[in-house]
């Protein structure tokens, strides 16, 4: 990966990361970029067995990493 890509000042991109924000919501999805179907946060959610179960949320028309 040692070509930049160009970005607007105040926009960061995560390669290799989806990184959408939840609406109304702080969590950030952690499925890799590019992936299909619901946004998911795997750190998240109600404790059973020792592992998180997750939050998930639609996916929005015209999302971005930066919003």
């Amino acid at each position: 990966m040692s070509a930049k890509r160009k970005t607007l000042q105040g926009h960061v991109e995560i390669p290799g990361v989806c990184f959408i924000r939840q609406p109304e919501g702080v969590l950030r999805c952690t499925l890799s970029a590019g992936h299909y179907g619901e946004h998911r946060h795997f750190y998240s959610g109600e404790l059973r067995n020792g592992a998180r179960g997750g939050t998930s949320w639609p996916r929005q028309p015209g999302e971005t990493q930066a919003d």
